[in-house]
């Protein structure tokens, strides 16, 4: 009894704290940060099936309203490179979806052009904070075409018209123009509205691309033209791949084989002969946005081929806008030319750099004294060598 008493009063008391009323029981307000958290994800969830639901319809409902005419001008729609049979039975019914908010169509056989891709660039509304802001910015959906024209079916200008915030920045970052445009007029002397400005190499050029029908659809659809660029020396926008021009040398590495032989390979440019017209989406005279893009895509559509056939009809009459033509290119091919003879320079003198290195690694971890010290003083005559001035050597 002794030993139980003993046993039982060397056990500890345990004593239950008391816990404060708001931290006991399930209540709601608890949790008001979760709810906030679920809430916000569902309502990022409902936006996206509606936002990338609707980039469908239009893209549906543009297609349809161009099917009849596309297939009309061109032998191919819908091509994909991998198309065996031809015949209009067997096209496509729907426009590829690139991504929620983009989607693209192919098509070729026409004369004077190559293919023609056309992009429906929509809002990002599967992204609510991308919505936000298109509201806020005014962003609106885009559709552009682009025509790659033969070599023999297009002269040689560059020509742009253009809104002018969108001008400008073409003019900044576009090769092409920047090069051969050297500024920008008001569009108001060819009786276009005054919110655009026109780039051009060539005078002549103008006046011929902005014809009657051009004139009569700008002023029909004040804001649906975005810009129309022309070009027979469209290279895309500066810092892309394969611009060599020595104004912007771009910053390559070189370690590697694959990568130098690459930069010897760059022995021309790559260039194409485009034409490339963007569209406005936007509501149109009250009508909702599907309304708009059911109605009018097909004129826009028109407003393309006519012109495309514009394009491949006009051939530069006087001889000084061809000899002016001639003498840029020449110009733009020397540059061309420069920078990448400066490329192959700065490429050779990287690859002497790395086996010099790879002899002084070699040779340091040799275990021949002599070899070392001669393989220094041959380094040094060398950099004495190098420091010395240059002097021309005249004979007498």
């Amino acid at each position: 009894s002794d030993s139980f008493k003993s046993s039982s009063s060397s056990t500890p008391d345990f004593k239950i704290a008391e816990v404060p009323a708001n931290l006991t029981g399930n209540r709601w307000e608890a949790y008001y940060c979760e709810a906030i958290m679920m809430i916000a994800l569902l309502g990022y969830l409902i936006n996206f099936l509606i936002g990338r639901t609707k980039n469908s319809q239009l893209a549906t409902t543009i297609f349809r309203s161009q099917r009849d005419l596309l297939q009309r001008n061109f032998s191919l729609v819908g091509d994909n490179g991998q198309t065996k049979n031809t015949s209009s039975d067997e096209q496509i019914d729907t426009m590829h979806k690139e991504s929620e908010n983009l989607y693209i169509l192919w098509c070729s056989g026409r004369i004077s052009i190559d293919s023609m891709l056309v992009e429906l660039r929509f809002i990002k509304r599967q992204c609510l904070f991308n919505s936000l802001a298109a509201l806020i910015k005014s962003i609106n959906d885009t559709i552009v075409y682009t025509m790659d024209y033969n070599k023999d079916d297009m002269d040689t200008f560059v020509f742009c018209l253009a809104r002018k915030r969108c001008a400008a920045k073409l003019h900044r970052d576009m090769n092409d123009l920047s090069q051969f445009c050297a500024e920008r007029k008001n569009a108001d002397k060819k009786g276009l509205s005054a919110n655009y400005q026109i780039l051009s190499e060539l005078g002549e050029v103008s006046s011929a691309i902005i014809d009657t029908k051009v004139a009569d659809f700008m002023d029909k659809f004040p804001d649906a033209v975005e810009y129309i660029h022309i070009s027979d020396q469209y290279t895309g926008m500066k810092g892309q791949n394969g611009d060599q021009q020595s104004s912007s040398a771009p910053q390559t590495n070189t370690g590697t084989a694959a990568q130098q032989q690459d930069a010897l390979n760059t022995s021309e440019r790559s260039i194409r002969r485009v034409l490339i017209i963007a569209f406005n989406l936007m509501p149109h005279n009250g009508r909702s946005l599907q309304v708009t893009c059911e109605s009018l895509s097909s004129d826009y559509l028109r407003f393309v081929l006519h012109v495309i056939d514009r394009v491949g009809s006009f051939r530069l009459t006087s001889k000084e806008s061809k000899m002016k033509a001639i003498k840029n290119r020449q110009r733009i091919e020397e540059q061309f030319l420069k920078g990448v003879n400066l490329q192959r320079q700065e490429q050779a003198q990287q690859r002497r750099e790395e086996q010099r290195r790879a002899e002084k690694e070699k040779i340091m971890q040799s275990d021949d004294p002599e070899l070392q010290r001669k393989w220094e003083e041959k380094e040094h005559k060398r950099e004495m060598k190098r420091r010395q001035p240059k002097m021309k050597h005249m004979k007498v």
